[in-house]
C-alpha cells in the first residue's frame, strides 16, 4: 500500500507504519485511493520548476561543508603547517550531518515530485524570532504541526482559518494555501 501523506510504501492495516495516519482504502480491491492520473495522484499536484529548484538550492550545503571538512583534513595542515585543530572536523562532521539530513529530506520530496494537498486549519503563524534568512516564516497547522511557510503562503495565511494546504511532507515547506470558504 502506498500512505496518502507520506507516499511512502508501507504494509496494509489501519493506519501507516511511518506516519501513524489512518491509510484509506480503496472500496474495489483494498489498495488505497490514490488514482494515477498522469503524473498526478488524488491529494497531490506536481512540483513547480521553481519549487524543485528551491528544493535543489536548499540541498547545496551539503557539498560545501563536505569540501570544507576535506579541505581541512587534506589541504590545512599544508598552509598552515600544523595539524587543524581536532574541534574543527568534529565541527564540521557535526554539520555534514545537521545538513546531510535536511538534504536528504529535500531529496525525497524532489524524488516524489509532487506536493501534497490536505485541508487543515492554520492555528498560529508566525516570523521566526527576527530572522531575515532563508526561513523566516512558521506556521502551526491542527494536523499537520509546525511547517516552514514560503512567503507566498505567509501572506494568504491568516490564523483561524481552514485552509487547503500545499505542502512538501518530508521537508515540512508549505507552498502555498487556498482559503476554504
Amino acid at each position: 500500500m502506498v500512505c496518502r501523506n507520506c507516499l511512502s510504501e508501507v504494509p496494509p492495516g489501519p493506519t501507516c507504519a511511518r506516519c501513524g495516519l489512518p491509510l484509506e482504502a480503496n472500496p474495489i480491491g483494498g489498495e488505497p485511493a490514490m488514482v494515477l492520473a498522469g503524473a498526478e495522484r488524488a491529494g497531490s499536484m506536481p512540483l513547480s520548476f521553481g519549487q524543485r529548484a528551491q528544493l535543489i538550492v536548499e540541498c547545496l550545503p551539503l557539498p560545501f561543508f563536505v569540501l570544507a571538512l576535506v579541505f581541512t583534513l587534506t589541504i590545512l595542515d599544508d598552509i598552515t603547517g600544523a595539524p587543524p585543530p581536532l574541534g574543527l572536523p568534529l565541527f564540521l562532521g557535526f554539520v555534514i550531518f545537521v545538513v546531510g539530513w535536511a538534504a536528504l529530506n529535500r531529496m525525497r520530496d524532489l524524488a516524489s515530485g509532487v506536493a501534497l494537498v490536505r485541508e487543515d486549519v492554520l492555528q498560529r503563524s508566525w516570523r521566526s524570532g527576527g530572522s531575515r534568512g532563508l526561513h523566516p516564516f512558521k506556521g502551526k497547522f491542527q494536523q499537520l504541526g509546525t511547517m516552514r511557510l514560503t512567503a507566498k503562503a505567509w501572506g494568504q495565511g491568516q490564523n483561524g482559518a481552514r485552509y487547503r494546504v500545499y505542502y512538501s511532507p518530508a521537508s515540512k515547506i508549505v507552498w502555498s494555501l487556498e482559503r476554504i470558504r
